[in-house]
């Protein structure tokens, strides 16, 4: 039998609830956090709710994020298998265009909500290792990154500017952590077809010239991959994996001519 345990934030649409859906299917107890609780309610009205858990949760407030981790780790032997940080926001639009409060809140959810669930989550991840006993079942913390860390996209600054941290935590943690048996990692799509981003009022130019080619599915595809074999870092689709590579190994002044004319 199955006994691992997901906690997924922002599980109510889009990529976090087709990861619930995918990990519910492949046994595992999943724990699904969302602000949105009715919608969560909603989208879970005919599963087998023996292996699921609803939240309600804003992970910008640490306390509510310690209480239902809490609440649901406890009824897991006080350990959790993997933690999928998934919730985030973004606003499109020029940087002077969006007020203070959207890019604080942008800030708030996609950076301070991975800091607070990474806390609220670590000593369940690290009572995992000593309850499974083997090597080969360490706990997983997947962070959602995206192809924006690679370089600041313009018309999503802020949100670029989250997932540079995103990525910067999970490179610290993964070697941080290490000594806990927990491993980190995270995955990095380019756009992918959901409601956040088709209910944008607005569209960057990068995005009319690459397109929104990826599902939620595409996405969870690679989610599985890093619970099972992860990488510190890990992209979505083999075209942005070969830009991704090439990025890497450009000067920066490249990097910035590619920007510079795929947002023009």
């Amino acid at each position: 039998m199955n006994t691992n345990s997901i906690f997924i934030t922002g599980a109510a649409a889009g990529i976090g609830l087709a990861a619930a859906r995918h990990f519910h299917k492949m046994g595992y107890v999943v724990a699904m956090a969302d602000l949105n609780f009715s919608l969560l309610e909603e989208v879970t009205e005919e599963w087998d709710k023996a292996r699921i858990s609803l939240y309600p949760l804003d992970v910008s407030d640490f306390s509510q994020a310690q209480q239902v981790m809490s609440e649901f780790c406890k009824g897991n032997d006080n350990s959790l298998s993997v933690l999928l940080n998934n919730a985030g926001i973004l606003d499109v639009g020029a940087f002077e265009d969006i007020n203070n409060n959207q890019h604080q809140r942008v800030i708030s959810v996609n950076v301070v909500g991975v800091i607070n669930l990474c806390q609220a989550a670590w000593p369940y991840l690290k009572n995992n290792n000593k309850n499974s006993g083997k090597d080969n079942n360490k706990s997983t913390i997947v962070n959602m990154s995206s192809a924006s860390s690679d370089y600041g996209v313009p018309e999503l600054a802020s949100y670029s500017a989250s997932k540079f941290a995103v990525k910067a935590l999970t490179e610290a943690l993964e070697l941080e952590w290490q000594k806990y048996g927990i491993r980190v990692c995270d995955v990095m799509p380019p756009f992918v077809a959901t409601n956040m981003l088709n209910s944008q009022k607005k569209t960057a130019k990068v995005m009319q010239r690459l397109g929104t080619h990826l599902t939620a599915e595409d996405v969870v595809a690679v989610i599985d991959k890093q619970v099972r074999q992860p990488n510190t870092h890990r992209t979505v689709s083999v075209s942005y994996g070969l830009l991704h590579f090439l990025r890497t190994v450009s000067p920066a002044y490249i990097n910035r001519l590619v920007m510079k004319f795929l947002s023009r």
